[in-house]
This record gives structure tokens, sequence and C-alpha cells, in this order.
């Protein structure tokens, strides 16, 4: 990974200003015009040798003949360091090497760690991009004034925003998964991220409450597993990055990853589709599924109204969580017999299931006992509670266990090859991940994670299109072809589960969905292609207003991922079939979230076709907001905007002029959305 001049150091200028530099003193990275720089920061390691816990920070690195290393004081273990120079930063890589003679225990390590960063401009304007850890959890940008939000209970945040880790409770403190930056108006943006996704849950944490900096510390956690003597851990990469704002060092750090670990589904486009679960939910029948095949055959694969490509069969199927092979007595004539009329339709079969779960009632649970990860006390962790499974528990299958792994590559194998099943929606994915003692006390957590999406692949087929959903999106890049990126969607705004425990950032609600599918937009087409979930445009069964749709609609739409819709199809009125076609029309485009860097709830997208560019304003606060847009700050010149501008679900004319365009007051859940044009 290192290049290396003559006199041990390494530095390197790129781009005219960033300058990226490793000595005996540390890493740091910086750039001089636009006043961002980062270091010396150093190494840490937490691990416990013979009984005895060392929390250990390196003072200096020593020049070795392959890269750099610091020694854990008397321990006989050492941390290695290499770095490369990069266009915009600086790539760096650590790992552990035991030379102590007996196992060690691993706790958490930094791969760089300083007290030393700064940024130009207003320190009070300073906002931290905060990722979180799984699909459902909430991810935004928090201000060096404001606090993180967290869910209150362990419980809750084993299912939505990590068990093992709160959150940061005070001002301007962020600990961000695998990736995070830091920007303001006009004050350049510094970032770091994992390259590394896989091997260990990666963190940026960030602590600078109010422009105060107090730390930069990019951290693996290392859960506690067992480093034999003579053993070394995989090689944890990071990219430092430094930009002139922030949506440029995020595309950075998020296209390195992918690039690293060979995303998936890249290359293709985002498939179209028809799902059970937000109309019939677990009460979905054979005859449900069959009934809205024949509105979605009478419009054709691709057809003018839905652009449907496949049917999903979602939660509803089994006969209990965990018997995936076993079909209830709702699909008389099983999950084969219905993949083969759904393909007899012309569409490609998807069905749902949870891979990594089993019901403390279902058969393979009573069967296999062994296959279950355990707490200290030998007792089976809780995954989760779902009301709509009962009020029995969901318990985690082991995937560092290989008959469990063994028996997860049969399902998967079951489904694609002998029932027809082209797409596989896998849920809950998170569970793998629960801290637990498990078969092979060498494996992290999110190694045994994506042990678990392996065995999936493995079965499906690497022809098989995966969906993953509820998932800690690092492990899974490289393995699914697409991911969840935000809440279920709801038939209403939001939940009061989302406003209590949830916070209005996590848990299931439309409000949420919609704020993740903007601000992780980003990913799509470079780790995975983005799924915001599914769309519900119907005007029965539901509490969405008009408005509240065409605001689901239009960021569905100018963000470019997966548009499923999730409806009783003959119930639909043309005119809402008509808010399908509209949606997929909007597709295709490249977007930018304009604010993302200025407020928690960003409002402004743009969306760049060749022949034209979408502007929208989306407010998702309970608030009415300005519907103005500046258009030099967006990037769009004057030559864009051409003759009378209508708003484009209403109709209504809209007032620009040459370097503006004004939608009016937009009201609280509702959004503005014009489309320009060459003069």
């Amino acid at each position: 990974m290192r290049a290396r001049s003559s006199d041990g150091a390494h530095l390197a200028d790129h781009t005219g200003a960033v300058q990226s530099q490793i000595t005996s003193g540390g890493v740091v990275v910086a750039d001089a015009v636009l006043g961002v720089h980062l270091g010396p920061a150093l190494p840490t390691l937490s691990m416990t040798v013979g009984g005895n816990r060392h929390d250990w920070r390196a003072t200096s690195l020593v020049d070795a003949t392959h890269g750099w290393l610091a020694r854990v004081g008397d321990t006989g273990v050492t941390v290695e360091l290499m770095a490369n120079p990069t266009p915009d930063g600086m790539a760096v890589g650590a790992r552990i090497v035991n030379h102590s003679g007996t196992d060690v225990t691993l706790h958490r390590s930094s791969v760089i760690a300083t007290e030393h960063f700064g940024l130009s401009g207003a320190r009070a304007d300073w906002r931290i991009y905060r990722h979180s850890y799984q699909s459902w959890a909430g991810t935004w940008t928090i201000g060096v004034g404001e606090h993180d939000r967290d869910v209150p209970t362990r419980f809750g945040r084993l299912g939505v925003t990590d068990g093992r880790h709160r959150a940061a409770r005070h001002r301007g403190h962020v600990r961000s998964d695998s990736l995070s930056v830091i920007a303001g108006d006009g004050s350049g943006a510094l970032g770091a991220g994992f390259t590394t996704l896989s091997d260990a849950f990666g963190f940026v944490e960030i602590d600078a409450p109010s422009g105060r900096v107090r730390g930069f510390d990019v951290w693996v956690d290392l859960d506690d597993t067992v480093l034999a003597a003579g053993a070394a851990t995989p090689w944890y990469e990071v990219r430092i990055v430094i930009a002139a704002d922030g949506n440029t060092a995020l595309r950075s750090l998020i296209a390195a990853a992918g690039a690293a670990a060979g995303a998936r589904g890249v290359d293709r486009p985002h498939p179209t589709g028809w799902c059970s679960w937000y109309y019939y939910f677990t009460k979905v029948t054979e005859a449900d599924v069959l009934a809205n095949l024949r509105v979605l055959e009478s419009d054709g694969r691709g057809g003018p109204r839905f652009g449907c490509e496949y049917v999903m069969v979602d939660d509803g199927h089994q006969t209990a969580i965990g018997d995936w092979l076993s079909t209830n007595d709702k699909f008389p004539r099983g999950m084969a017999a219905v993949a083969a009329d759904i393909g007899a339709a012309g569409f490609d079969a998807g069905i749902w299931w949870a891979p990594f779960i089993v019901s403390s009632r279902s058969r393979i649970a009573a069967e296999h006992p062994e296959w279950l990860v355990r707490n200290q006390r030998g007792r089976p962790v809780l995954g989760l509670f779902n009301p709509g499974w009962g009020l029995h528990p969901m318990w985690v299958l082991d995937t560092t266990h290989p008959d469990a792994l063994a028996h997860i590559t049969e399902v998967a194998r079951v489904i694609s090859r002998d029932w027809g099943y082209a797409i596989q929606k896998i849920d809950f994915l998170f569970a793998a991940s629960h801290p637990g003692v498990r078969h092979d006390p060498t494996a992290t957590r999110a190694q045994a994670l994506r042990r678990g999406l392996d065995a999936v692949r493995a079965g499906a087929g690497d022809d098989a299109f995966v969906l993953g959903c509820g998932s800690p999106l690092g492990p899974a890049v490289g393995v699914v072809d697409a991911m969840r990126i935000g809440a279920d969607v709801t038939p209403s705004w939001t939940t009061t589960l989302a406003r209590t425990v949830g916070r209005n950032r996590h848990a299931l609600s439309t409000a949420n969905a919609l704020l993740n599918t903007m601000t992780r937009s980003a990913f799509d087409g470079v780790w995975f292609l983005n799924d915001p979930d599914c769309l519900m445009v119907r005007d029965t069964d539901t509490k969405l207003t008009e408005a509240e749709v065409h605001t689901m609609c239009t960021v569905f739409g100018l963000t470019d991922g997966m548009v499923v819709v999730s409806d009783r199809l003959d119930l639909l009125p043309p005119e809402r079939q008509d808010l399908v076609a509209r949606t997929l029309a909007l597709t295709g485009g490249e977007v930018t979230v304009v604010d993302l860097f200025e407020r928690a709830l960003p409002r402004v997208l743009v969306s760049r076709h060749a022949d034209r560019v979408d502007v929208a304003v989306v407010n998702l606060g309970d608030g009415p907001c300005s519907g103005r847009v500046d258009l030099a700050a967006t990037g769009i010149d004057d030559t864009w905007v051409s003759g009378e501008l209508r708003e484009h679900w209403t109709g209504r004319v809209v007032s620009s002029g040459p370097d503006h365009v004004d939608l009016g007051e937009v009201a609280p859940h509702g959004c503005g959305l014009v489309q320009l044009r060459r003069r």
C-alpha cells in the first residue's frame, strides 16, 4: 500500500493542494488552500493479555522494512501501518500482530486517532454526516451544536441502531458507521471511511462541540474476539479525504469503499416490481397474489401503467419463521406453483425470507439447538420480538457454525433452483451480528454476518437478484444486488413508535424512510442498488394525503432507486395508477441533495438528465418552508430555464427568473417539483 521516500517519510502533493504524510509522528493530511487538516494521528488498541486489560495509544511509529509499526508496550503485540497517497488524501491500513506467545482478547483498535483537525470558515456552521448502523436506522447530518438521537432502550437499539454501542450523548459528538464527513458552509470538508467493510464494524467518531475540536477517531470494534499466538488480524483499511464540499467528500468515500468491496448490481438497471406486503401484510394468500398478477399481466412486463418486471411474495407464506421450505395453507399449491404462474405471466418471481432468525417454536430450532447463538449463560440470544408473528421470541442462527451455514445455503438453493424464484428478499439480517457466544470465537460480528450472507449467495447462485433488508450495510457490499436504505414506509406519514422510541429518526415511518432515501442517495449504484422501500399511491386504506403521496413519488423518482408498488392494484383509480408511471418517468437522473450539509432535514433535490434538470423542494418537516431555490447554488446555469414553468404534480404556474425558481410556500410534508430544459 505504501510508497516511500529516501528519508523514511512519505510525502505527496495531490491535485495541487492536498498533502499527505506519514512519519514517526503519525499520519497528517492537509490542504492549505481549503484550510482543512487532520493529524498527526496515531493508532490505538484495547486488549486483554493474561487477564490484564491494556488500553494503549501509540506515541510514535517505527519505520520498518515494509511499512510502519508501533509496539504495544512489552506485551509482544504490534500494530502495523501502511499508507498510500490518493488524489484527494490518503489510504491508511492497520493490522494487529500477536507475537506474545499466548492468545489475546481484542476489544477495539483505532487505525488513526487524533485531537488535531480543523476546517476553515465559521466553526458553528460545521455539520457531521451521521451514517447509521443498518437499513432502518436514521442517517442525517448533525450540527456541532446539536445532539445525536438514539433509541432509548438496549433491546430497541439491538434491532435498529446497534445494541453494542450507544450513540454519543453530548452536543457535536457523533459516532458514524463505516464513514463520516464533517463540512461547513465554505469551510471545505474532511472525511474518513473504511474500504474494508466485512472484517469488523468500523466507526468514524468526531467530537467537536460548537466547533471546539476534541477528537477524530477512526476505529474498529473487535468484539472481544480471540487472536491466537502468532496470528494477525486482517488489514483494516481507511480512506481519508479532503474536498471543497461535503457532498464531494462523501461521494469519494463511498466510491472508494464500493470499488474495494467489489459491489454488485451497480452495472444493471433498477428492477421495477409489485410487492404484497403493504396491503396484505402477513395475511397474504395465493389468491391475493394471483389477483394482482392478473392486473399486471394486462399491462405486460414493463408496461405503461406499472412498468412491472417482478412480483414479490412477502412475509406470510411460511409455516413458521425459520421453517422456510414448508408452506402454510394460505398457499395450497406450494410456492413453486406460484413462481411458475408468475413466470408464465411474463414476470420474474420474488420471495421474502429471513435467513438468520428462527422462531422458538420452529422445527429448525427444536432439531438443531446447537445452531443458535447463545449468551454467556448458555441461553439462546433473543433476536427480536415481532407482534405480527406472535408473542414468542425469535432466536438467532450462528452463522459461524458450518452446519448452520450449509442449511442456509440449501434453503437459498431450493428457493432459487427448485422453486424458481429469481429474486430473494432477505430480511432481519442484523440478527446475525447480535453480540453473543458463537461456534467460532475468532469471528467478529461483521464476519459472522458476512459468512451468513455468503451462504445465501452460494445457494441462490450468482445469477440471482438478492435484495437485503434490515442489514448493517458494510458487510453486505459485494454480496447483495440491492439494499433497503431506510425505514419501512407506512400508510401514514409517521407513527407513534417513530415519534417516541424512534425519536423522529428511526423506526417504521414514511417520513423516516424518505429522509434516508435522500441522505443515502449517494450509495445507489456504488455499493448496491438502493431500495427506498415500496411506493403506495392508493387513496383507500391509507392515512397518507395526496400531497404526501406526491412527496413520496418525488423523492423515490428523483433519487433513482428501485420503484416497487405495494397496493391492491384492482382498487387503484386511473389517476392513482398514473402516479406510478409519472414516478417512473422521473427516474434515471444523477441526483444531488444540495443542502445535505446545511440542515438535518434536507429539502433541495436536483436530478440531472441529458435533456432536462429536475428541481424539487421537499418538506419533511411539520411546518411550512420556503420553496425558493437559488440556481447558482445548485450548479445550474441560466441556460436551463425556458418558457413557462409548471409544478409537476399540480400543474400550477411557478415563478422563476434567470437565477432562481420559486415554488412558493411548501406545506408540511409536501413538495414542489419543476423540470428545467435548455433555453
